[in-house]
């Protein structure tokens, strides 16, 4: 199988590494003509987009087709290209002048991630669980606007639920309103927590993140690898898990789900409680009582590195 580098890009960065030896596998369309959507057409045009390409993923479930490994534990299927290209067509129909940053390419030009308008989809989040033909993955589809995070959708097409929100407006499951459920602080309620995280491929911030899962799995109830960090986050919008952390996420991964959570009343930061847009790679998400607890075995491990 073809070996490809992972590519790394931060949700407000200013491009991407240029990796020219690489095959492209989707071209980039950024003109900047056509007209602006508002948010909840943009929205609507977001979940219609997310459930076509749903089924498709749905269907191609244990036929993932062709795989390419693009980096140590880091797949991409044929089938994953098939539902990027239906998310990007569906899109490109309403709005031919948008922007896209899209996980799976294009890898040897530059990224117009400036863009006014910007769609930023991840085809398939939790692709080595789709790739095995496990049953737990997302759709995630974000739009910027003018710097903005307006519009974010997450689909699970297996469990046929699409989580939901835009600036300003609620989070919703299934037309539902969500919010993070408000737990008491204090060392007993942290002993209650579920946890979930994923772990970076490879690397220093893998070994970070084990240190971290270590400290972790001794103090709080039980703590789960997801495999879709997209998922991770809407899980904890809706009160399923009361934490999610990940030292090594894309913007693709997040930018979505991110603002659902928020949307939904959670918090969301780096590891050093920072702002997440900005962030390189790691981000805590978790409700506003129990945050401060999480944060504190991730900040512990970057202020004492691994001597070894």
């Amino acid at each position: 199988m073809e070996h490809r580098e992972p590519r790394g890009r931060q949700l407000a960065g200013e491009g991407a590494h240029d990796r020219r030896h690489q095959k492209r596998r989707l071209p980039m369309r950024c003109c900047h003509t056509g007209h602006s959507l508002e948010d909840k057409d943009a929205l609507e045009l977001a979940k219609r987009a997310a459930f076509r390409a749903g089924r498709i993923a749905q269907a191609r479930l244990g036929e993932p087709g062709y795989v390419r490994w693009k980096g140590l534990r880091d797949v991409v299927s044929g089938a994953t290209m098939e539902v990027q290209d239906t998310i990007v067509s569906t899109i490109q129909k309403d709005c031919p002048g948008d922007g896209f940053l899209l996980e799976e390419g294009p890898e040897d030009e530059p990224l117009d991630v400036g863009a006014e308008r910007l769609w930023i989809v991840d085809p398939i989040c939790g692709s080595l669980n789709f790739a095995h033909g496990i049953p737990f993955f997302a759709i995630s589809i974000a739009r910027r606007v003018a710097g903005n995070l307006h519009v974010g959708v997450v689909y699970d097409p297996m469990r046929d639920e699409m989580f939901s929100a835009s600036i300003g407006q609620p989070a919703y499951l299934n037309g539902t309103p969500i919010t993070v459920p408000a737990t008491a602080q204090g060392p007993e309620f942290w002993e209650q927590s579920w946890v979930g995280t994923d772990l970076p491929y490879d690397g220093p911030r893998r070994k970070d993140a084990l240190r971290v899962f270590d400290l972790h799995a001794k103090e709080v109830l039980s703590i789960t690898i997801m495999g879709s960090p997209a998922l991770g986050l809407c899980y904890v919008a809706c009160g399923r898990l009361n934490i999610y952390w990940n030292l090594d996420a894309k913007p693709w991964d997040v930018a979505g789900a991110g603002m659902i959570l928020q949307s939904a009343g959670g918090l969301l930061t780096d590891p050093e409680g920072g702002s997440w847009i900005y962030s390189t790679g790691g981000y805590v998400a978790g409700n506003p009582s129990l945050h401060q607890w999480a944060l504190r075995a991730l900040k512990y491990v970057t202020q004492h590195p691994d001597p070894v």
